[in-house]
């Protein structure tokens, strides 16, 4: 491939990266809960990171905390995931065997502009690492590539390496390793050739053991019951298989673009391209995954073909798709060229892939172009938590429920909150004030959590004192139990935004 055209190509990769996925609106909009615990690591001790990392992967986490905590800037990460999916799928395709340059430049691109315009990435530019399950998940597909296309004792290292230093970053990578680590090794029982047979055996060995350390001693350690609970709908049975399969990818369907049938025969036809393009091993792996990602869901490991968790096999499947579509559109070139000049046979190609990548475009525009709000929550902490630091009086007690505690404490600017493992949040882990600081969070949604944070709220205040209520993410229960515990309390509701914050005064005694 000539370095001009790559890059003429990469130009064009990262102007429709730029116009389908705009960097303002992610740095405008204020952080929602789920956003809000992860974004909280920036005021962690580095020390404290395996604590409050939780359910993110610690790398992930690590990346988050490199950055100042202000503002949301820390939305550039997911972002950057992002981008890299993108350059991957390019890369994957690219790598392929193709016989003329401008089907591997037009491979390259339908695969990477496949991977921006699908809708299910217009949903992930919250704070979360579901970019990056799908981006290391193309760089390892990338790697497998790279090392079938010349078979070397350094490139297998890399993409064995690359597997265990990937689970740092994505829990999915421990899915897509397992597929790359089996077809890599299962590539070279097949060459029959021994040194590259105890090559693929030793790193594949050894990329498995580094695997099982890193879920053992971190990712693991964050794998909560009340997450498991969470997961608990995305764990199916053998026996329902097939009606759950047709149920989750029905539900999938707005966010793959095109209906999910039509996706998984061009995701086939991709596979079988990417063997036909004399990358087996690669092909393997493609086609392993589904059946990795459905194992692990029946064993209870891993969710199964939910939205967030299940991003990376959609960013995985419409680039294998894409592959696919190439490789169709290749074979009528090859028809052509009895009867057109070569040339003009490649152009047919191109225009068939060009079509079908404006058509996906245009039929999913509403998600493409009008990309919808990251705080889809509609939740504002920002904005109370401004009003409330600039109208607290000496004295003043703050108050705030217990799914507003994360969202306060990356946004309060004068204290800072003490992490707690424990707390009945799938977090895994909680914040806390020294009592100097007189700001209470409520320990549950429950009557014995508000009540007994208003309890806890009225004595520090004293008689006469003044309590400024921050509440988040209320769902309506709860809302009822504050309405109820709240009776006798003298209120002035404030409306700063979505959510308002009340200055309460406590009943006379």
């Amino acid at each position: 491939m000539r370095p001009k055209a790559d890059g003429c190509a990469m130009l064009a990769v990262g102007a429709l990266l730029m116009l389908a996925h705009p960097v303002a609106p992610l740095l405008r909009e204020p952080y929602w809960l789920d956003e809000s615990w992860v974004v909280l690591a920036t005021k962690a001790r580095l020390a404290d990171l395996p604590l409050v990392t939780s359910s993110t992967p610690l790398g992930w986490t690590f990346l988050v905390w490199l950055l100042p905590p202000a503002g949301q800037v820390q939305r550039l990460v997911p972002w950057l995931f992002l981008a890299v999916s993108a350059v991957a799928a390019y890369g994957v395709a690219r790598l392929l065997g193709w016989t003329r340059r401008t089907t591997a430049v037009t491979a390259g691109l339908g695969a990477a502009a496949a991977v921006l315009l699908l809708p299910a990435q217009q949903q992930r530019h919250d704070l979360k690492q579901y970019t990056a399950d799908a981006a290391v998940g193309l760089l390892l597909v990338l790697l497998l590539a790279w090392a079938e296309r010349s078979w070397s004792p350094r490139r297998l290292a890399a993409a064995g390496a690359a597997t265990v230093l990937g689970m740092l970053f994505s829990h999915a990578a421990a899915l897509v390793g397992a597929a790359v680590l089996a077809a890599m090794l299962g590539a070279a029982l097949w060459s029959r050739q021994r040194a590259r047979q105890l090559h693929a055996v030793a790193v594949t060995g050894l990329a498995g053991l580094g695997m099982a350390a890193v879920y053992l001693t971190v990712d693991r350690a964050n794998r909560n019951e009340s997450l498991v609970g969470y997961w608990d709908g995305y764990f199916p049975a053998v026996a329902d298989l097939p009606q759950y399969l047709r149920l989750r990818l029905d539900e999938l369907q707005p966010a793959l673009g095109v209906p999910w049938p039509i996706l998984v025969l061009l995701a086939g036809a991709g596979v079988a391209t990417v063997a036909w393009r004399r990358r087996p091993a690669t092909a393997a792996a493609l086609a392993l995954l589904p059946v990795i990602a459905v194992a692990a869901g029946v064993t209870r490991s891993y969710p199964l073909l939910d939205l967030r968790t299940s991003h990376f096999l959609l960013v995985l499947w419409v680039a294998t798709a894409a592959i696919g579509l190439v490789g169709a559109a290749d074979l009528l070139a090859g028809l052509l060229e009895g009867r057109l000049r070569r040339p003009w046979a490649a152009a047919v190609a191109a225009a068939v892939v060009a079509v079908a990548v404006a058509g996906y475009a245009v039929a999913n525009r509403t998600e493409v172009w009008q990309q919808s709000r990251v705080n889809a929550a509609d939740e504002d902490v920002r904005a109370q938590v401004r009003y409330v630091a600039g109208h607290r009086g000496p004295g003043d007690v703050v108050l705030v429920n217990m799914s507003g505690q994360y969202g306060f404490a990356y946004y309060w600017p004068a204290n800072r909150p003490q992490f707690v493992r424990g707390g009945v949040q799938a977090t895994g882990w909680y914040v806390r004030y020294r009592p100097e600081d007189r700001i209470i969070v409520a320990a549950d949604r429950d009557h014995r959590g508000i009540v007994g944070a208003l309890d806890e709220a009225r004595r520090l205040a004293g008689p006469g004192g003044r309590v400024w209520l921050v509440r988040s993410h209320v769902q309506p229960a709860e809302a009822a139990l504050w309405h109820e515990a709240l009776a006798g309390w003298h209120a002035d509701v404030v409306t700063v935004g979505p959510e308002p914050v009340a200055l309460l005064v406590p009943p006379s005694p």
